[in-house]
């Protein structure tokens, strides 16, 4: 296999989701690995896992940070994927997902104001779930936004990596070749 990285998708409160988001949680994995499959890494096995809105308590809807951060550093899935928690909402206008940017792979407890996971939350379309989910994979796996790092970039109007959210699907080679040195990523 090229390489790749395996993901644990998490859905948090998943008693609360409707059938249609359930579905378009599976629609958006789709289109996560379709955005990566262009030059790699690849996504490998995704397994996925739920949290009931019981386990999840306060955190099935994501506020703030420290709330992102909470959730990542109570739960983890014992293997060598990436955990993707997926939530219903998040209510801070100013992010609709959070990662740290190159990640520990430990799954350790983490200092500080990030996640030690990728947060997502639900959109509206399935195009953009699936943008967020491998937009803050591509944080944890060491990229930052495009406007933070114009070179990465360069030749893609619709880089999957530029901070306002929406569908984009656009990834580069020197994107590729940045996450391919990432821990995650299997030879």
């Amino acid at each position: 296999m090229a390489p790749h990285f395996d993901v644990n998708v998490i859905v948090v409160g998943r008693d609360k989701f409707s059938p249609e988001k359930l579905a378009q949680v599976d629609g958006s994995v789709a289109i996560m690995k379709a955005i990566f499959a262009t030059f790699g890494p690849e996504v490998g096995t995704v397994r996925m896992y739920h949290l009931s809105s019981a386990q999840a308590g306060r955190l099935a809807i994501i506020r703030n940070y420290a709330d992102a951060k909470t959730l990542t550093n109570l739960w983890s899935v014992k293997n060598d994927g990436i955990d993707l928690f997926v939530v219903r909402q998040i209510t801070d206008p100013h992010f609709t997902g959070l990662s740290p940017i190159g990640a520990d792979c430990s799954k350790n407890r983490v200092k500080g104001d990030n996640p030690r996971a990728p947060v997502v939350a639900m959109q509206e379309l399935t195009a953009e779930t699936g943008n967020a989910f491998a937009h803050e994979i591509g944080h944890f796996l060491g990229l930052r936004h495009c406007e933070d790092d114009p070179p990465s970039c360069a030749g893609t109007a619709n880089d999957f990596m530029f901070a306002s959210p929406g569908p984009f699907g656009g990834i580069t080679a020197a994107q590729a070749a940045k996450m391919k040195t990432h821990c995650a990523v299997k030879p």
